[in-house]
C-alpha cells in the first residue's frame, strides 16, 4: 500500500515537471532566442501555484484516507471489533493518533474480556445455587433468572419480561415487590405455596441499578422437604401417643377392676389376660422403636456378606407360619433353587422378610395366597412379596413407609401390628444400598399388593443346604 501511494505521488510530480518545462520552452519560442524575463517569472509563478495546489491535493487525499481509516476503526471498535484498525507505521500521517486509538482499543478489548469472564463466572455461580433467583428491573419485570428458577417454573416457556404475579400466584408477593422497588421497604420475607405440595421461603431485597432507579432480587428456597418432615414428626408424635395410650388405657381399666373385685377368680384371670396382652403389645412397640433407632444409626461394622436369600426367607417363614395357618393363608416360595445370592446382613434380611410376610398374611383374606419371587438384573436382585389383600390406595403408597402410618388403622391394631415394620424395612434396605417400593393393585388385578425390594447381588453360588423346606 505504501509503495503504490509513493508511485502515484512520483507520477504526479513528473507530470508537473513536464508541464513546467513545456511552459518554459513555449516562452522561449514566442520571444525568439531572447528570454523574456517577465514571461518566465509569470510562468514560474503559475507553475509554483499549480505545484502548491498539487501538494495540497496530495495532503488532503492522505488526510482524508487516514481519517476514513480511523473513522471506520472507531466504528468497528464501538461494535466490539477491537482489532479492526489497519496497521499504521511511524512517519505516516496521523500515526500518533492511530497509535493512541490502537492502545485504547487493546485496553477496551481487555476490559471486555474481563467483563465477559466475570459475567460467565457470575452466571455459573447463580446456576450452581440451589435456590431460585429472579432479577427484577426498575419496571418490576423479570430481567434474568438462574437454572434453579427456570426448573421451578418449567411450565412457563419464558420468564423474562413477566411480572412476579404471572409466575407466582401470590398477590402478597407482588405487592411486596412493588413496595421494595418503590423504596418503601428494603427487604421482605415470606412463604408461598406453588401447586399443592411445593412450599418456598421467599426473600426479596432491593438492589441499586442507577442513581435514581432500583431493581430487586427474589430468592426462592424450597422448603417442601422440611414441611414434609415436620408433618411426619407431628404424625409420629400423634400416632406414637395413640398407639401407647390404647394399651395403657386397657391396662389401667382392668387394673382398677381387679382392685375393686378380688372375689371372682374368673374375672381376675380375664383381666390379667387382657393386661398381659396389652403389655406384650407395648413391649413389641418399644422393641420395634429401638430396632428402628439402631438401623437408622447404621454402622459400617454390620456383618454384610454373601448370603442366600432363600435361607433368610425360611427363617422368617418359621415365625410367620402359625399366623398363616390360623388365617388359612398359603405362602408360596418361588425363589430360584440355587439362589439368589445377595450381599446382606443375614439377621436384618430375615427381619425384612418377616415384616413383609406378616403384613401380607395379615391383609390377605382367608384362603388367600402369599407368594415370594425374584429376578436378577444389572448387578442387583429384585425380590417381590405379593398378597391377595384389598390393596393400597395410590395416595397412601408414599406414606406407608412412615412410622406408625396405616391405611386402615383398626385392622392393624386388631392383628397386633405396631405400624413400624415397613419403616424398619426401608432403613435396613437403604443401609444395604437397596430400595423398597409397592405396586398396588397388582397387574391384571383390581386388588392385591406387591412389595418389591432390591439388594446387591454376587456371583458366588452355594449348593442347597439340607433341611431347607420348599413349598
Amino acid at each position: 500500500m505504501r509503495s503504490e501511494f509513493r508511485l502515484r505521488i512520483a507520477l504526479l510530480l513528473l507530470v508537473w515537471v513536464c508541464f513546467f518545462l513545456a511552459l518554459f520552452v513555449s516562452a522561449l519560442y514566442r520571444t525568439g532566442s531572447t528570454v523574456d524575463s517577465l514571461a518566465v517569472v509569470q510562468y514560474i509563478v503559475i507553475a509554483a501555484g499549480f505545484f502548491l495546489a498539487l501538494i495540497n491535493l496530495i495532503f488532503l487525499l492522505r488526510t482524508n484516507r487516514s481519517v476514513s481509516i480511523l473513522s471506520q476503526a472507531a466504528d468497528s471498535i464501538g461494535q466490539g471489533k477491537v482489532r479492526a484498525l489497519t496497521q499504521f507505521y511511524p512517519g505516516q500521517y496521523l500515526y500518533p493518533l492511530a497509535k493512541s486509538i490502537r492502545k485504547n482499543a487493546e485496553r477496551v478489548e481487555s476490559y471486555i474480556q474481563t467483563i465477559t469472564e466475570q459475567k460467565s463466572q457470575l452466571e455459573s455461580i447463580l446456576d450452581g445455587i440451589e435456590e431460585g433467583i429472579l432479577l427484577l428491573n426498575a419496571a418490576g419485570r423479570i430481567d434474568s433468572s438462574n437454572r434453579a428458577a427456570r426448573n421451578m417454573f418449567s411450565s412457563i416457556p419464558e420468564l423474562k419480561g413477566r411480572r412476579p404475579l404471572e409466575v407466582i400466584r401470590s398477590p402478597e408477593l407482588q405487592a411486596a415487590c412493588v413496595r421494595v422497588l418503590a423504596n418503601e421497604i428494603h427487604s421482605f420475607h415470606s412463604e408461598v405455596t406453588i401447586g399443592t405440595d411445593r412450599f418456598y421461603h421467599v426473600h426479596i431485597v432491593r438492589v441499586e441499578q442507577s442513581t435514581e432507579e432500583y431493581g430487586a432480587i427474589i430468592a426462592l428456597h424450597d422448603i417442601s422437604e422440611l414441611k414434609r418432615l415436620e408433618k411426619v414428626r407431628r404424625d409420629f408424635v400423634a400416632n406414637a401417643s395413640h398407639e401407647l395410650r390404647t394399651p395403657l388405657t386397657s391396662i389401667k381399666g382392668y387394673t382398677e377392676m381387679l382392685m375393686s373385685d378380688e372375689s371372682d377368680p374368673e374375672v381376675r384371670n380375664s383381666c390379667l389376660e387382657v393386661i398381659l396382652k396389652n403389655t406384650d403389645n407395648m413391649i413389641k412397640i418399644v422393641n420395634d422403636l429401638l430396632q428402628l433407632a439402631r438401623v437408622e444409626e447404621f454402622d459400617n461394622t454390620t456383618d454384610i456378606r454373601p448370603v442366600k436369600a432363600e435361607e433368610a426367607l425360611m427363617e422368617a417363614w418359621k415365625a410367620c407360619e402359625p399366623v398363616a395357618e390360623q388365617r388359612n393363608v398359603i405362602i408360596e416360595n418361588n425363589l430360584q433353587p440355587q439362589g439368589p445370592m445377595v450381599l446382606a446382613d443375614f439377621d436384618q434380611l430375615v427381619q425384612v422378610f418377616r415384616n413383609l410376610l406378616e403384613n401380607a398374611v395379615r391383609y390377605s383374606p382367608p384362603g388367600g395366597k402369599v407368594e415370594v419371587f425374584s429376578h436378577e438384573q444389572e448387578g442387583k436382585v429384585t425380590i417381590g412379596v405379593g398378597d391377595s389383600g384389598p390393596g393400597i390406595p395410590r395416595k397412601d403408597q408414599q406414606r406407608i413407609f412412615e412410622r406408625f402410618f396405616r391405611v386402615e388403622r383398626h385392622r392393624g391394631r386388631e392383628a397386633g401390628s405396631t405400624g413400624l415394620g415397613l419403616a424398619i424395612c426401608r432403613h435396613i434396605l437403604k443401609n444395604h444400598g437397596g430400595a423398597i417400593w409397592v405396586e398396588s393393585p397388582r397387574k391384571g388385578m383390581s386388588s392385591g399388593s406387591i412389595f418389591f425390594f432390591t439388594l446387591p447381588t454376587t456371583d458366588q453360588r452355594e449348593p442347597d443346604q439340607a433341611g431347607i423346606a420348599r413349598q
